[in-house]
């Protein structure tokens, strides 16, 4: 065609800055888009945020999310209020945006408690949902730390409800609950010494609790086997307290399952235990490495201000995986570990129980060290730096230095021999946040200051994620300080890549209300959008309720749940609030607003029922066209109701100028006027014969029983149109050529017209 070179270079720009608009904000001005959208292998954007009304910037909030793909409900546990909120997701429509989901809180503990007075509730920390979509897995512990806890197994209801099917008891202090199959549920049991280490306190056993679903009966698995071995672990590098035993020093943290055996992350202890689920008896506990950094740079100065990595001779970083996720490469398993890093801060101080194993060193100090001597003063360094105070522990080098987490993500592979290394992702997280969000690089989760983080454990993954799209296996990041996911391409895991990392924190917003204030200043204060992801979920197209890829981030200090959509090509999200989610014409509309053929009548109204003017007309056939430029063109304005400052006057003369529509013989244009179907069609009839397409289609207007009603002009119009499928009859059979066309219609005859003639 011979408009095609031109038209498709600037369609080119004009969806270029519709990308970047789309990926850099919504309608509200929060950001929506990867940053690496449009150019990365996976591109996701943010359709939909539910939002508690809660906030805390200590977090806590929305911590876990799971979902039910049979009855389109997300559950999210809101650990301020201790209910579960219940979100419905089956009307999302993909690349719709939805600025704010509903939600109905489940009150667990009343039920609970109304099951089980005995039972003293303490809190609720994690959720899952059977393969089968049948049953929702609540973990519970006690109000008295070293009590048995519970897990509540639920009937999910078709309108998202819960009916408790009854309780079964777990270790102490459960903190992550998932499912095996539909008839095991497992827990991983904490156990931390909350009461602190001292005479008289107790420090109870980690364990994995084994749950029959349908029997209602578990069986508790701790790590007592292990305490003849310990000097053994110690040795390998399993970081246990000095004068503990494994089975009360090991805490279990998060579990990923596959092939008969759960992978259960022991966070304090720098390892990962192996569990047969048949059996309910531990394989092995492995310790999983440290980061070293002495060869990856990592800047842990917070006193500049800027992304300033270095080496250090003898600094390590303790990994400490927080969340892990399992999946299958050529038969191998092969596991993904959020290395987050966690301190020991229990009991009492009163009490004398209190301890830390924080070592904090002020390098601003004169004379300041760090513990094992390999930092002085010397290394520029001129802020605080918090080691772990390796003194106390057994499994480390007393020559080295330690930090708390290792600011990575690593890939294992399961052997015979235990566990693999085959990938770590070194200094990525630092630098890439650095690149993508400069002016809050290293920022906390409760406050934007720049570099507040470095000192301490830097970005903060927390939770990690597999899933596979278009082929494709990702790993999916969240990063609990800075805010945001990271995402790999872990397809080939020796060979990980980093493929595009999305933040949709407002930085620039404070939340009403949530400022702090020390000595009359402002210490801590919770930033706009999605701060802290804690949670993540990912969705096939199959559990999808719209159909495409989805991952959700339940963010534990803003208590919302972001959805994001993931998907091969860059995702323009339609900010019209007048788009109904679920209606005919939603695809037809992103087209046009993708392809720049139509805007909305403001920014969050498309009015997909207005009528659509002869104005508005033209102007969808000269975007069509590329907007050319016509200044070198006759534009002698013979319309006295065309004012040449309107926004549609260029338009018109260019229109006029190539015949595709003209004005009354009385000197007007009548752009306000509503235009009918007949003039639409004629109006594309003519633009389609300017552009060289093929005008031989016609329909036969004679089986509508009004066809014979079009006007004689409109004739070869009308037929072409209906021949070409653009303009078709209505529900009840007839043609109404001298009908309106409504604006959403305008938008599904403009994709099949750019779709099947102009592109042809």
């Amino acid at each position: 065609m011979k408009h095609k070179a031109k038209r498709a270079a600037s369609l080119a720009l004009g969806l270029a800055l519709a990308l970047q608009v789309g990926a850099a904000a919504s309608a509200q001005g929060l950001p929506t888009g990867g940053y690496e959208n449009g150019a990365a292998a996976l591109n996701l954007t943010q359709i939909a945020r539910y939002s508690s009304g809660q906030y805390n910037v200590d977090g806590g909030v929305m911590e876990i999310v799971t979902y039910n793909s049979d009855t389109g409900y997300a559950y999210a546990i809101n650990g301020q209020s201790g209910k579960l909120a219940a979100i419905p997701l089956s009307g999302l429509t993909a690349g719709v945006h939805v600025e704010e989901l509903p939600g109905t809180d489940i009150d667990v503990k009343a039920l609970v408690e109304a099951e089980d007075d005995a039972f003293q509730y303490g809190d609720m920390t994690s959720v899952a949902i059977s393969p089968d979509n049948t049953t929702l897995a609540a973990a519970l512990q006690a109000e008295g730390h070293n009590d048995p806890g519970r897990v509540a197994l639920f009937t999910c209801g078709e309108d998202g409800s819960l009916t408790l099917q009854g309780l079964v008891e777990a270790g102490a202090q459960p903190d992550m609950v998932t499912f095996a199959d539909n008839a095991t549920a497992l827990t991983a049991d904490e156990g931390e010494p909350r009461e602190g280490y001292g005479e008289n306190t107790v420090d109870p056993k980690g364990s994995v609790t084994v749950v029959d679903v349908e029997k209602g009966e578990s069986t508790v698995v701790d790590f007592s086997a292990f305490d003849s071995q310990r000097d053994v672990l110690a040795e390998d590098g399993a970081v246990l307290k000095k004068g503990s035993n494994p089975s009360v020093d090991l805490e279990p943290e998060y579990i990923a399952v596959a092939e008969g055996k759960a992978y259960v992350t022991l966070q304090e202890n720098n390892a990962i235990a192996v569990l047969d689920i048949a059996s309910k008896t531990f394989e092995g506990v492995y310790p999983i490495g440290f980061e070293n950094y002495s060869k990856t740079p990592i800047d842990i100065d917070k006193k500049d201000d800027a992304y300033a990595p270095k080496t250090y001779e003898g600094l390590m970083g303790i990994r400490m995986p927080d969340a892990i996720a399992a999946y299958t490469v050529g038969g191998e398993t092969y596991l993904v570990t959020a290395n987050e890093g966690d301190a020991r801060e229990w009991g009492d101080e009163d009490a004398g129980t209190f301890y830390l194993n924080e070592e904090e060193v002020d390098f601003g100090d004169e004379g300041a060290v760090s513990p094992a001597g390999t930092i002085t003063g010397e290394s520029g360094l001129t802020g605080k730096v918090v080691f772990f105070k390796s003194e106390d522990f057994d499994g480390l080098d007393g020559t080295k230095d330690y930090l708390f987490g290792g600011r990575t993500f690593t890939i294992f592979q399961v052997t015979e021999q235990g566990l693999a290394e085959v990938f770590t992702s070194g200094g990525d997280f630092e630098s890439l946040t650095a690149k993508y969000v400069s002016d809050y690089y290293n920022t906390s989760n409760d406050n934007a200051v720049l570099d507040d983080r470095s000192g301490k454990k830097g970005p903060e993954p927390e939770s990690v994620t597999v899933g596979e799209v278009n082929g494709r296996t990702y790993a999916f990041v969240a990063l609990e300080r800075t805010g945001g996911i990271m995402v790999y391409d872990v397809t080939d895991p020796e060979n990980a890549a980093s493929v595009n990392y999305i933040n949709t924190r407002d930085f620039e917003a404070i939340v009403e209300g949530s400022e702090q204030y020390e000595d009359g200043e402002l210490d801590k204060w919770v930033t706009g959008g999605d701060v802290a992801p804690e949670g993540l979920l990912f969705l096939d197209r199959e559990k999808s309720p719209n159909g495409e890829p989805l991952l959700l981030a339940a963010c534990e200090v803003s208590g919302t749940v972001a959805v994001y959509q993931l998907g091969d090509k860059a995702l323009t999200v339609l900010p019209f609030a007048d788009v109904e989610e679920g209606r005919w014409y939603v695809e037809a509309v992103r087209y046009a607003y993708e392809n720049s053929l139509m805007e909305g009548t403001s920014g969050t109204a498309f009015a997909p029922e207005t009528n659509l003017s002869r104005a508005m007309a033209v102007q969808i056939l000269f975007n069509l066209e590329g907007q050319p430029d016509v200044s070198d063109e006759n534009l002698e304005n013979p319309y006295t109701d065309v004012d040449g400052e309107a926004w549609y006057a260029e338009a018109v003369y260019w229109a006029r100028l190539h015949k595709v529509a003209e004005g009354d013989g009385d000197g007007t244009f009548r752009p306000g006027d509503e235009i009918s179907r007949e003039e639409f069609a004629q109006m594309l009839y003519n633009y389609a014969k300017y552009n060289g397409c093929d005008l031989s289609a016609e329909g036969d207007l004679g089986r509508f029983p009004d066809g014979d009603s079009v006007q004689e002009w409109a004739l070869p119009a009308m037929a072409w149109a209906n021949g070409n499928e653009l303009i078709n009859g209505h529900d009840d059979g007839t043609l109404d050529p001298a009908g309106n066309t409504t604006r959403a219609q305008a938008a599904a005859i403009l994709m099949r017209f750019d779709q099947n003639l102009v592109q042809q």
